[in-house]
């Protein structure tokens, strides 16, 4: 569970430097890192409160092979408790791995919109954030406004119909929910 390649489509590993998370939007209701955090005890012995895993930051200096690194796949390094020297020495990290592309994933606008330009962004650095529902599309406001040289929208789980601008907005992941209580796409009428 520290890190793993994975079936994930849109990427080839994944790191974790921290885990747990917290729920703040409709689209956490059946959040997969916390079913996954439950049912995997011995990986995670906080169990999904947020924590600093400070043992795995160096992984990505030890992959050799050119990587599509999915941060932070348990977690959410926009997370309210991450501390910033932390988050800037996850930065460092990723900032001496050229050879690989590291793809940052929020739903935490206000904390991004923070930090963002306290932050150095190596053009090996994607930023996200997801949009599940009409509601969080402000969530793509924020994104614009990062220095991030790829900006994309994860919307999954999409929860309901969205009508987006995608001006400066380089990729859209779009899916449904997984596990048992997933719940149906509702017809996106995406535009």
């Amino acid at each position: 569970m520290a890190s793993a390649d994975t079936t994930i489509e849109w990427t080839d590993r994944t790191w974790n430097p921290t885990t747990g998370c917290d729920r703040v939007s409709p689209g956490c209701k059946f959040c997969y890192a916390e079913t996954v955090a439950k049912r995997f005890t011995n990986h995670f012995p906080q169990g999904f409160k947020f924590t600093e895993r400070r043992e795995r930051l160096d992984q990505p200096k030890r992959w050799r092979k050119p990587s599509r690194i999915f941060v932070d796949s348990m977690s959410d390094l926009f997370h309210e408790q991450m501390d910033f020297e932390y988050l800037k020495e996850i930065f460092a990290v990723m900032a001496e791995c050229p050879q690989h592309v590291f793809q940052i994933l929020t739903k935490r606008e206000k904390r991004l919109a923070e930090l963002a330009l306290k932050l150095e962004w190596p053009s090996n650095v994607w930023m996200g954030v997801s949009v599940e529902m009409q509601l969080y599309t402000r969530r793509i406001d924020v994104l614009r406004d990062t220095p991030a040289h790829v900006r994309f929208l994860s919307c999954e789980p999409l929860l309901g119909p969205l009508t987006l601008d995608l001006n400066d907005i380089h990729w859209v992941i779009t899916g449904g929910e997984s596990g048992l209580h997933h719940r149906p796409i509702i017809d996106s009428g995406m535009g």
